[in-house]
């Protein structure tokens, strides 16, 4: 009965002992596969950022190809503008004598047209 006594003693008393052998082990292994997805989560976001500086600085090379194009266009649209200037002159004295819905209509329908006139411009050309 004794002998019996003590086991239970050394029961109670290891108890609190293997819970927290237990609880050490659960959370060095749990520590061990959250560093594990830590460090593979940190390797993505700096593969991803590498990736986005690769790409970004791809495009900054073609900035001034676009500006160019962008300046090109412009010059050409300015001098079409500037030959057809009395087309223009026309279109505007038209809106202006119209009142009402026909002159948001109509000045609607001149915006595109002049708009769609300058972006076809490449196609006309010789």
């Amino acid at each position: 009965m004794l002998k019996k006594l003590s086991n239970l003693v050394w029961n109670l008393l290891g108890a609190p002992y293997y819970m927290v052998k237990k609880i050490i082990e659960v959370l060095f292994k749990g520590s061990k596969k959250a560093i594990v997805i830590v460090s593979n989560g940190i390797k993505i976001i700096i593969n991803s950022f590498s990736w986005i500086l690769k790409q970004t600085t791809k495009f900054l090379k073609y900035i001034p190809t676009i500006i160019k194009a962008i300046l090109k266009w412009l010059l050409k649209a300015i001098k079409e503008s500037i030959a057809q200037i009395f087309t223009l002159l026309g279109f505007f004295i038209a809106w202006l004598t119209l009142t009402g819905s026909a002159k948001d209509i109509v000045g609607i329908a001149i915006l595109i047209s002049v708009s769609l006139w300058l972006l076809t411009m490449s196609t006309r050309e010789e």
